[in-house]
């Protein structure tokens, strides 16, 4: 205890050691807090048969893992320190980190890369395999639209499909306010609860948009 101490009284704000130790704690906290977000979430929906998954946040509560996030910091930065004096005496913690900074990006630019080429590969690969299903079903669909214009029986059943559609709507949008609600019982002042709430008036607007094209059959 006494060296940790001692590690942490010998920080000065001019070297930047402080600095780093500030930035390491900050990221550390943030990362325990998340995972503790995380279990916690799957913990709540163990049990939970819908579609809909419950998020569980720690809100204020989680600066209590500014402590641990706090102690890995000043034993990161101290073996930084005593890495660099011994093997790089010439080289600062700062040009370190900074390095290892644009290697990092370096690194998920490449991952980044081979995710789309590899997205994009798959999709010709599909393309290729139902192109000729497409324009079957294509045609079918143009012999569909030119009948429904001659055929007043036709533009009632589109009118029912069309009603059909916008009660479905309006049931999801139900369900997703319904969903939105129960996630407000564990933390309504954190972004799950605003992302549930947003979706759920987007469903109202849709619904609003189908049962408008509805009445106008």
């Amino acid at each position: 205890m006494n060296r940790i101490y001692e590690s942490f009284r010998q920080m000065k704000f001019g070297s930047g050691k402080m600095w780093h130790f500030i930035v390491y704690t900050l990221a550390f906290a943030n990362i325990l807090n998340s995972i503790a977000d995380k279990e916690l979430t799957k913990l709540l929906n163990a049990n939970n048969e819908t579609i809909y998954t419950y998020n569980y946040s720690l809100g204020a509560t989680g600066l209590i893992f500014l402590i641990p996030g706090a102690l890995l910091s000043l034993l990161i930065v101290t073996i930084l320190v005593k890495i660099r004096d011994r093997f790089f005496p010439n080289l600062s913690t700062y040009k370190v980190i900074v390095s290892l900074f644009n290697l990092t990006k370096l690194l998920l630019k490449a991952v980044r890369f081979l995710g789309n080429a590899l997205f994009y590969i798959i999709i010709f690969i599909v393309a290729i395999f139902s192109d000729g299903g497409g324009r079957s079903s294509s045609g079918g669909g143009s012999y569909h639209s030119g009948g429904s214009s001659k055929n007043s029986s036709i533009r009632k059943n589109l009118k029912k499909e069309a009603e059909w559609k916008a009660s479905q709507l309006q049931k999801d949008a139900n369900y997703a306010y319904k969903h939105a609600g129960k996630q407000a019982q564990y933390n309504i002042n954190s972004h799950h609860f605003d992302d549930r709430l947003n979706r759920a008036n987007a469903k109202q607007r849709e619904a609003n948009e189908a049962a408008k094209r509805a009445r106008n059959l």
